[in-house]
C-alpha cells in the first residue's frame, strides 16, 4: 500500500496531491455532470490507455473521491460517480474550467465542443 504524504508546502499542494496528473482532473470533470461507465471515459478521452484509466480510477476510488458501483455481483455494467467528498472538488474544478475558457486562446489552445 502506498504511503500518503503528510507534509505539504501549502493548501494548493494538499489539493494537487489528490488530483494531480494528466487525466484525474478530466475524469473528475466528466463526473461532475453525471455517473459514467468506463467506456464513456474512453470515448471522451481516446488517447488515454485502458491501463492508465484503470489505474487512475482505482487511485481516485482509494482516495475516497469516486465510487465504483456495479449493478450486481455478476454485472458487467459498472458505473463511477463522485462521492460526497469528491463533490467538494466541484467549485475548484469549476474555477479551473472558467479560467481555461477565459484564457485558452492566449495559450493557443482549443478544446472540443463536447467539453464545453
Amino acid at each position: 500500500m502506498k504511503r500518503r504524504r503528510t507534509q505539504f508546502v501549502c493548501p494548493v499542494d494538499v489539493a494537487l496531491s489528490l488530483i494531480a496528473g494528466k487525466w484525474k482532473p478530466m475524469i473528475l470533470w466528466l463526473l461532475t455532470a453525471k455517473r459514467r461507465r468506463f467506456s464513456e471515459f474512453q470515448a471522451a478521452m481516446p488517447s488515454l490507455a485502458h491501463k492508465v484509466l484503470s489505474q487512475q480510477l482505482r487511485q481516485l476510488e482509494a482516495d475516497g473521491v469516486i465510487r465504483r458501483r456495479a449493478q450486481d455481483a455478476m454485472s458487467t455494467r459498472t458505473e463511477y460517480e463522485l462521492t460526497d467528498f469528491g463533490r467538494t472538488l466541484r467549485p475548484a474544478l469549476n474555477a479551473l474550467a472558467s479560467w481555461g475558457k477565459a484564457h485558452h486562446r492566449a495559450l493557443g489552445a482549443e478544446y472540443s465542443a463536447a467539453a464545453r
